[in-house]
């Protein structure tokens, strides 16, 4: 079970299995990393990745007796920041995590080794080719994902500029439910948060 063709990133719901035991947000950093490896082996696979709103569902598949009986088991909220944060970034399937709006986990009982099956979807169907996708950075530290096409156009680049004046104006939620109907579906995503994603990021010139 692992689809990264572009059916079903067109159909908004994306799906995998990884055979791995999820380790826990309180676990050492080198198991953190080992683990973010071995599920990003299968993500970076995707030659696309989700860049607006969506929702990720995790169901981790382990032994019942397993669970119950033993006192170091991980609580299911400690498994999801290192699921989420191996998910983000060139070699996952999200562009970063603050897209994420809902999280659902779900323990399962089952007869075989732990593994996990992981769900992302995304009601605007905004997703990109990983070739394809840059970062439009503007010096107020925000960035707006957009394919690489755009960036060549005069036109396209006009666009960005407008879209950040209107996100750069909003200051309280007056303000922002005044404009949004003149933002982009399109998440603007900020400049820490997507500095090491490993996708090209552009600085703006400002005409």
């Amino acid at each position: 079970m692992c689809d990264f063709s572009e059916v079903p990133f067109k159909n908004g719901s994306i799906n995998f299995k990884v055979n791995v035991t999820p380790v826990s947000l309180q676990n050492r950093g080198d198991r953190k990393a080992a683990f973010k490896r071995e599920l990003q082996e299968i993500t970076k696979t995707s030659p696309f990745v989700v860049t607006g709103t969506c929702w990720v569902s995790i169901d981790y598949y382990c032994q019942h007796v397993k669970r119950i009986k033993n006192p170091g088991a991980y609580d299911i909220d400690n498994i999801i920041k290192p699921i989420l944060d191996s998910l983000v970034g060139q070699a996952g399937l999200i562009l970063d995590d603050v897209l994420v709006d809902r999280v659902t986990v779900n323990w399962i009982d089952t007869p075989h080794e732990d593994h996990i099956e992981i769900q992302v979807e995304y009601p605007d169907l905004l997703f990109c080719g990983k070739d394809d996708l840059i970062l439009i950075k503007h010096s107020s530290g925000w960035c707006f994902p957009i394919h690489r096409q755009i960036a060549k156009s005069d036109k396209g680049m006009d666009l960005i500029q407008k879209y950040f004046d209107i996100w750069n104006s909003i200051d309280d939620e007056h303000a922002f439910n005044a404009s949004v109907c003149m933002l982009p579906i399109q998440n603007f995503v900020y400049f820490t948060k997507v500095r090491e994603s490993g996708f090209e990021i552009i600085e703006l010139k400002c005409s």
